[in-house]
């Protein structure tokens, strides 16, 4: 039979060998949390990307029919399409959505690059997570050494010796 103090020590030592063993998947699974986070954080500034795109499009498909439209309203009052005034109406309208289509797609770019930034620090918060999980499991392992020893030592136990020689294997 055991002896308590063995019993104690051994159920010290396997309590200290999980605490580190969840210690270090807890850093595994924040870096595989941190990881997912940061790809859909990512696949969303690819959809705000392309949502820029889109939109700066049907900004200038709105000129064009703008355009369109001045032209009818031109030639109907009965001025011809390539006038001064009609060149002026024209440009006006097209540069007004150019700059329109414009901001549309850097507003997309800009609001695109702060998600990637923000994928990025989300997966680099997951490394540190790993890489924290990882020294406290360490620590752990280390404290519950040094418990179940100095506990060996208060019991009185033979301090243990490892003899090598003839016979010994």
């Amino acid at each position: 039979m055991c002896e308590p103090t063995t019993i104690a020590l051994a159920v010290t030592a396997v309590v200290g060998a999980y605490s580190a063993y969840t210690a270090y998947e807890g850093g595994k699974n924040q870096a595989k949390i941190a990881d997912y986070q940061a790809a859909q954080t990512e696949a969303d500034a690819k959809a705000e990307a392309g949502a820029a795109q889109v939109e700066s499009d049907r900004i200038r498909k709105r000129g064009r029919q703008a355009a369109a439209e001045a032209n009818v309203a031109i030639a109907a009052s009965g001025q011809q399409l390539g006038s001064a005034g009609s060149l002026a109406i024209n440009r006006e309208i097209y540069r007004g959505a150019e700059e329109d289509a414009y901001f549309a797609l850097i507003g997309g770019r800009d609001r695109a690059t702060r998600l990637n930034a923000q994928g990025q620090l989300t997966r680099e918060g997951g490394k540190m997570a790993k890489s924290a999980g990882k020294s406290s499991a360490f620590a752990q392992l280390l404290q519950t050494g040094a418990s179940t020893y100095s506990g060996w030592k208060r019991a009185g136990s033979p301090t243990p010796q490892t003899r090598f020689g003839p016979g010994t294997i």
